[in-house]
């Protein structure tokens, strides 16, 4: 098995997307070894932090679960007015 040049581009922003919504690699480990990953936790810290390689499937396979706690991350959306609930007294005489 010989470097693959994505390899650095790709720890790279996963490390950025975990730290953008606050995800731990131990919630990380645990939902990328429930979907089939091989590696341990402490493999996973090395892999984040440079020090350790994965094979291209492993790596993507921290993609997939990274990306299934990002999905799951509640985020603050506008709402459409039909999603707000108002009483007949809190609208304005003007506005139907």
């Amino acid at each position: 098995m010989g470097f693959d040049p994505t390899e650095p581009e790709q720890r790279s922003q996963l490390r950025a997307a975990l730290q953008a919504v606050d995800i731990t690699v131990g919630e990380l480990w645990l939902n990328y070894f429930s979907i089939g990953g091989a590696a341990g936790e402490y493999e996973v810290e090395a892999y984040l932090q440079g020090l350790l390689s994965l094979p291209r499937v492993q790596r993507d396979l921290l993609a997939m679960a990274a990306n299934e706690l990002i999905d799951a991350v509640p985020r603050l959306r506008a709402p459409y007015s039909d999603d707000l609930t108002e009483t007949p007294d809190a609208r304005p005489d003007n506005e139907e």
